[in-house]
């Protein structure tokens, strides 16, 4: 069954929303209360009065019920009213159905201990003051209460005392634990947002020293570029250098590599980002990126299985940078075992599975759960930036990174992603 619009308070009215459930509770075993006293019990009280305050009483938290819906914060002020309010009408009650010597008087104290709660000091001491000030004038000014059956009087007002102390107990317990959890749930948050924004200084930082490197570069990888041209060229002159045009070719290859990469740092960037946002077919994608990649490390052999034809991902550029940074730590894991790099892309619900695994040494129980979140040092000589950066790539694409490793067994990176939704 749905819930009622009213029934639902606005974020801000938290603590006027439980307000008004406090109050509706209190009300109905008022209610009953009184019904029980009257029918069962036969107590002599002044029934109507006792009604009329309730029903002014349940028409204020009608109100109550819809200020709630009302976008403007109520603030202390307001609440102050509300329990104000609380207050006065359960000094009315009690008035007018014995005073101090009502079993149910301690229902002050709910009221009191919310009030403090949710309240600054000085509002809840005035309310302290007005409830103590209404409960030592009941004291001797009241309307007396009349029981039937004397020789039970006593009975009654023991049970009284313990219905409101079970009341009072139950009130104040769920009012202050969900405000305590609030609380918590609150610190969690800002932990959670105050450990992001470290985060995201760390990025800055990595990505200003990427650029200041990427600028530092680019003048010795011309110098190589041009050195390597005029050497191939002597070399396609002279038959004795004949055989190493080869490996000319593989070293103009790499450099070419690498200043593509730092164009994409550069000016090409901005026109990548404005452009990965189109879906692409991860398949096919995929595939082209591992044939891009195998020039890269051409020696590291690679195995590629695909099982998701037809699925679309968007961010590819990202999801690019972030596969670049897998392979290349899993190509350094297997260059010395001269072992297999596999590649498995599946569809598992609405997200796209790529799982690049290695058999290479694998990474210790100890670095493995620091690897993506902070700065290491391997025994490979990495530092661990790589992984960093690829972990809060894949967080900003809406997917994760998962790494598993077995000492000696080699390591798994499962990289998921959400797939594109036409």
């Amino acid at each position: 069954m749905r819930i009622p619009l009213i029934f639902k308070p606005l974020p801000q009215h938290e603590a006027l929303g439980r307000l008004a459930w406090m109050r509706a509770i209190a009300l109905t075993f008022e209610a009953i209360g009184v019904a029980m006293a009257v029918l069962w019990l036969e107590v002599h009280l002044e029934v109507e009065p006792v009604l009329v305050v309730m029903a002014l009483l349940a028409a204020f938290n009608g109100w109550t019920w819809r200020r709630l819906q009302n976008p403007q914060p109520v603030g202390d002020t307001g609440l102050f009213f509300q329990l104000l309010v609380d207050i006065a009408a359960l000094s009315a009650l009690l008035y007018l159905t014995g005073g101090a010597t009502n079993p149910f008087v301690s229902l002050y104290l709910p009221a009191l201990a919310v009030a403090a709660a949710i309240l600054p000091w000085s509002h809840a001491l005035v309310l302290a003051i007005v409830s103590l000030a209404a409960y030592s004038a009941m004291m001797s000014n009241y309307v007396p209460i009349h029981v039937m059956d004397h020789e039970m009087a006593m009975s009654y007002h023991l049970v009284g005392m313990w219905i409101n102390f079970a009341l009072s107990a139950a009130l104040i317990t769920w009012f202050v634990g969900r405000r305590s959890r609030l609380l918590r749930e609150k610190d969690a948050q800002l932990a959670m947002a105050r450990e992001q924004h470290l985060k995201s200084e760390q990025m800055i930082a990595l990505g200003t020293q990427a650029a200041r490197t990427a600028h530092e570069m680019g003048t010795p990888l011309s110098t190589i570029a041009l050195i390597a041209g005029d050497l191939r060229h002597d070399f396609a002159r002279d038959p004795a250098l004949a055989a190493y045009q080869e490996d000319i070719a593989t070293i103009e290859a790499q450099i070419a590599l690498c200043k593509a990469s730092l164009d994409r740092m550069g000016d090409k960037a901005g026109e990548d980002a404005a452009s990965q946002d189109d879906p692409v077919d991860v398949a096919g994608w995929l595939a082209e990126f591992i044939e891009k990649w195998r020039v890269r490390c051409p020696a590291t052999r690679l195995k590629l299985s695909v099982a998701a034809e037809g699925a679309q991902v968007r961010h590819a550029h990202d999801l690019g940078q972030v596969l670049l940074i897998l392979l290349d730590n899993a190509a350094h894991a297997v260059s010395q075992a001269d072992s297999v790099v596999s590649v498995y892309l599946t569809v598992e619900a609405r997200f796209a599975v790529i799982r690049i695994a290695d058999q290479g040494p694998g990474i210790s129980a100890e670095l493995l759960p620091r690897l993506g979140s902070e700065q290491v040092t391997s025994t490979s000589g990495g530092q661990g930036i790589g992984l960093t950066l690829a972990f809060a790539t894949a967080r900003q694409m809406g997917g994760r990174i998962v790494l598993s490793s077995e000492p000696g067994a080699g390591t798994t990176a499962t990289l998921t992603v959400p797939l594109h939704e036409a």
